[in-house]
């Protein structure tokens, strides 16, 4: 868990600086070095349980509102990690968030369950 947890930070962190050329960078390049300090804790065996909970909330409720944009989303949104177009913007903004509100709750319930034990 401690080497996965590394890795999701170091990709956290990489999302924080792709970040900087979005048109609301301090935002994003916030919840994803969220994220990051979060994936940190637990890659050095400081997993903090409510902090986890808390953010896999306010990630979830964050892409709840962006779902709908991944409806009618065109695969070229996904294609590249230049932005071609404006309205591929949401759609990749709701799998950053969707991820990033699965990884904060699977360190929430890893914290919890080592807590038990």
């Amino acid at each position: 868990m401690r080497i996965v947890a590394g890795m999701f930070c170091a990709l956290f962190v990489l999302a924080a600086a792709l970040q900087l050329n979005d048109p609301d960078p301090v935002s994003w390049s916030l919840a994803y070095l969220l994220a990051a300090v979060l994936s940190l804790g637990t890659a050095l065996g400081r997993s903090w349980t409510l902090a986890n909970l808390a953010a896999a909330i306010l990630f979830g409720a964050w892409f709840s509102f962006l779902a709908p944009s991944l409806i009618e989303a065109e695969s070229a949104a996904f294609r590249s990690f230049e932005m071609t177009e404006a309205r591929h913007e949401a759609p990749r903004e709701a799998v950053g968030l969707a991820l990033a509100a699965c990884w904060c709750g699977t360190m929430f319930w890893h914290s919890r369950r080592k807590r038990r034990a």
